[in-house]
């Protein structure tokens, strides 16, 4: 990490308007690269089949439920976010439809090509359904052919599909108050429900007649309204509708004419819920509420389940059981096989989190503040989750509020709004455990090194809090400094600063940990005309300089002398703008607010230089900066999710990766292996080509569906080169030619060609990648038909995505097809092709060629 020499700042302030630095305008006028967006809100999934297509935050996440016990995720679109947070998906034909909504009031729909039906790919997005700039789109439905869109600002819309798929053109059918946050199509009918924003919130769910598409009517029935807190949420599972909340309430909606009440009963709070034959299951803040309804006009409370049901943000009704999704990244497929025992068949957690707070590197481990239960876990590159670290605190989202930490060592400090301090041990970031903890009213903000902890409040006042964390099974407060509020500390030898919205930035002299003392307060130039001043502020490494994040912009301060900070330098903003963020690291310092990040070149602190365009994130404030010694810096925009910039090097984290060449590593070209200079016939049981290292071919036996058996020895162990000439007039669009890879135990000399038998491969990259795409050949039908088809992406060893398909079982035999897999969106460093029918190996007949591998980017 680079060290700034102030004694130096007024000569090379001087030169600077004459020689800015070399690398400042590396990346000219582009904005900084986003490479990931992952994680935010959750909304209902749409579900095909065994894929389910989860959004959140900004991007739509694609899993693989074939296996309910074991689901994976097989692609995502962070590298494609929509231009606002998701708050609704629907699915017609070969798209998918998200409704979004950007901090700036503007909305729109995000188009989704389901081509390839496990990479959704975005196509389009557009704004202009309705004509005013303002909008407030919630859900959306797609039903015969057409799709609805839910804006309580504008009114409810509708467009045909038929004629662009991509962007239809609407009209509208009404102006709405509500804000119709959800929606499902039931035949000719969308249910739709929300809350109204009126002084006494009350609760909608409505009916849209859908059987004329073109001429959509509301129902005189609705399914349900009332008060907001008895019915919070509406779930329709036709012929009843549920609604949930301090009440399960139950309606006939079997009768488009008429919804008829049924039974009512008191149920402890809940947020959401589903129906499963005679049982309904209501999902509170400490797990779930069974009830007995086979007599719908008496439901009975029979049973509670202690599943983890807090942060429930989505729950899909599926065949005896449901799909919950939590904002404290719990994905969780529930069964209820035995009505009265629900089980877990399955938790998985999604990349990022669900309300990513902070990010600290230790080793090869990523360790995320996620601000409902604690800390995820994460492969330091991938950000793949490893493991986590649930506080045992109480069940209640405001009990649990880690909007911040501080690592210092192997420990991490978080603090928990509505509890206080917790102590965590990361010296095995796979295991964390807790240390100890200190009930404290209302901390927001801390900072650590060695044996103190410092403590930040805001609510009901601030205070500057020391805590004597050498003990860390018992920690123990020290002295105290009441200030008026404190958004950020952050702590350099014996001297904690504050960032203080109405104030400015307090120097405390914390010496004697039993009476600290405020020894400097700076203001200079930092509040705006409605009086807010420092909402943020992070010291360099070596404590010399210090970004502060102010209502009137960047301000960089030289703390030479601690307790007479002196603005050096700085950025102005003309508009008023809340509590924005900044991060520093090396010679870079970074700005946001709604408007967007903005990156500067601060080797002359005295004469920032700003890189490139700003860089807009949906319009939506993020709260927090962090930049990491592997090359990255991280946003993380609440529920829009954690945003990405630059990419992580493999291996151990370098220096100044990427803060000191402006982010400007190149894209790398994919690289073909296409086979066709090699010689036809037997490479071995391993063999390295193009920087692939080929091995585990085969060698173990499997099962055929027709119930029949092979050995090793049957299959073969050989890498083989085969000449597939004569395949290229029926498939021009496979491979090159005139080679292909194909494995077993024999090949054919000339354009004839054999189709080995492929059990399994491993291929180890020499360079990792972020992308694959392969071209297969293989017999379908007869014998094959079911077999499934694997290539699965490592990293380090742990599974990163992957990509299957399942052989077709029509008439005849021996039927050759092509096929392409493909993998994008992850880092990895392994590739492993194999084939499983019903789970056990099994040996189809394949052809491998043009193996093209997207190097990650230097």
């Amino acid at each position: 990490m680079k060290s700034l020499n102030l004694l130096a700042l007024a000569v090379a302030g001087a030169v600077a308007a004459l020689a800015p630095p070399a690398h400042a305008a590396s990346r000219g006028s582009d904005p900084l690269p986003l490479t990931l967006v992952a994680g935010g809100n959750v909304v209902d999934p749409v579900i095909a089949g065994d894929l389910v297509y989860i959004p959140s935050g900004r991007i739509v996440s694609t899993w693989d439920y074939s296996d309910p016990a074991a689901p994976r995720q097989v692609a995502a679109t962070g590298d494609a976010p929509t231009d606002g947070m998701i708050r609704g998906l629907t699915r017609w034909g070969d798209y998918l439809y998200a409704s979004w909504q950007a901090g700036d009031d503007s909305g729109g729909v995000a188009v989704y090509s389901l081509r390839d039906p496990r990479h959704p790919a975005l196509v389009n997005q557009f704004s202009d359904y309705a004509a005013p700039s303002y909008k407030s789109l919630w859900t959306l439905a797609a039903a015969n052919g057409y799709l609805y869109l839910f804006d309580n600002e504008n009114g409810i819309y509708y467009g045909d599909l038929a004629p662009d798929p991509l962007h239809p053109t609407f009209t509208r059918l009404l102006r709405t108050p509500v804000p119709y946050e959800r929606s499902v199509v039931a035949g000719d009918r969308i249910f739709a429900s929300g809350t109204t924003n009126s002084a006494e919130p009350l609760h909608a769910c409505v009916v849209l007649d859908v059987s004329s598409p073109g001429a959509p009517v509301f129902a005189d029935a609705g399914c349900g309204g009332g008060d907001s807190l008895e019915l919070f949420r509406s779930r329709i599972q036709v012929p009843l509708a549920a609604a949930y909340g301090l009440k399960l309430s139950l309606f006939d909606v079997s009768d488009p004419a008429t919804t008829v009440p049924l039974g009512v009963i008191d149920t402890d709070p809940a947020t959401d819920g589903f129906v499963s034959g005679d049982h309904a299951y209501s999902l509170g803040f400490a797990g779930i509420d069974i009830h007995d309804i086979a007599d719908r006009s008496a439901p009975v409370t029979v049973g509670h389940s202690t599943l983890p049901t807090l942060g429930a943000d989505s729950v899909t009704a599926l065949e005896q059981g449901a799909l919950l999704l939590t904002s404290t990244d719990r994905f969780t497929r529930i069964d209820v096989s035995d009505p009265l025992a629900p089980v877990a068949l399955s938790t998985v957690a999604p990349v990022g989190g669900s309300v990513a707070n902070d990010v600290a590197i230790l080793g090869d481990k990523a360790v995320i503040l996620q601000e409902n239960y604690g800390l995820g876990i994460a492969d330091r590159v991938t950000l793949a989750p490893l493991a986590r670290f649930d506080a045992d605190l109480p069940e209640a989202l405001n009990q649990r509020d880690f909007e911040q930490f501080a690592v210092d060592g192997n420990r991490a400090y978080l603090v928990a709004w509505g509890y206080g301090l917790v102590v965590a041990d990361l010296s095995n970031p796979t295991q964390p455990a807790e240390l100890g903890r200190l009930p404290y009213g209302f901390p927001s903000a801390v900072a650590a090194s060695g044996d103190f902890a410092y403590l930040g409040t805001a609510t009901n006042g601030g205070v500057m809090q020391v805590v004597d964390v050498s003990d860390p099974a018992h920690p123990v407060a020290r002295g105290a400094l009441p200030v008026t509020t404190i958004n950020r500390l952050q702590v350099h030898g014996h001297y904690v600063y504050a960032a203080d919205e109405l104030s400015g930035v307090h120097v405390f002299d914390v010496s004697d940990p039993d009476a600290p003392a405020e020894v400097g307060l700076w203001s200079e130039g930092c509040a705006d005309t409605l009086g807010m001043v420092a909402s943020d502020i992070e010291l360099n490494a070596d404590g010399t300089l210090a970004a502060v994040a102010c209502g009137t912009g960047m301000q960089l301060l030289d703390l030479s002398q601690p307790a007479a900070p002196v603005r050096v330098g700085g950025y102005a903003i003309d508009y008023w703008t809340a509590r924005p963020t900044v991060a520093v690291h090396g010679d870079r310092a970074w700005f946001a607010d709604a408007q967007g990040l903005r990156e500067f070149d601060v080797t002359v602190p005295s004469a920032p230089v700003q890189l490139g365009q700003t860089t807009t994130m949906a319009y939506i404030q993020p709260r927090r900066l962090r930049a990491t010694d592997d090359g990255r810096l991280f946003a993380f925009a609440y529920r829009t999710g954690m945003h990405v910039f630059g990419t992580a090097e493999a291996g151990e984290p370098e220096e100044d990766a990427i803060f000191a060449d402006g982010f400007d590593g190149a894209a790398q070209e994919p690289h073909v292996s296409t086979y066709d200079d090699l010689d036809e016939g037997f490479l071995g049981e391993s063999y390295a080509y193009d920087g692939v290292n080929y091995h585990d071919v085969n060698g173990i036996g499997g099962v055929f569906p027709d119930g029949s058996t092979f050995v090793p020895e049957d299959v073969g162990s050989e890498l083989i080169v085969e000449n597939v000439g004569l395949l290229h007039g029926d498939f021009p669009d496979f491979g090159s030619a005139p080679n292909a890879l194909t494995f077993g135990t024999t090949y054919i000399p000339g354009e004839n060609f054999s189709i080995g038998a492929l059990v399994r491969m491993t291929m180890d990259l020499d360079q990792p990648a972020s992308a694959v795409s392969v071209d297969l050949a293989y017999y379908e039908n007869g014998p094959w038909g079911g077999i499934q088809l694997h290539l699965d992406a490592y990293r380090n060893g742990s599974l990163v995505g992957g990509d299957q398909l399942t052989i077709a079982n029509g008439g005849g035999r021996d039927n050759v097809t092509a096929a392409v897999f493909s993998i994008a969106g992850v880092e990895f460093d392994q590739l492993k092709l194999y084939a499983t029918y019903d789970g056990q190996p099994s040996a189809p007949r394949v052809l491998v060629d043009d193996l093209t591998l997207t190097p990650v980017a230097r």
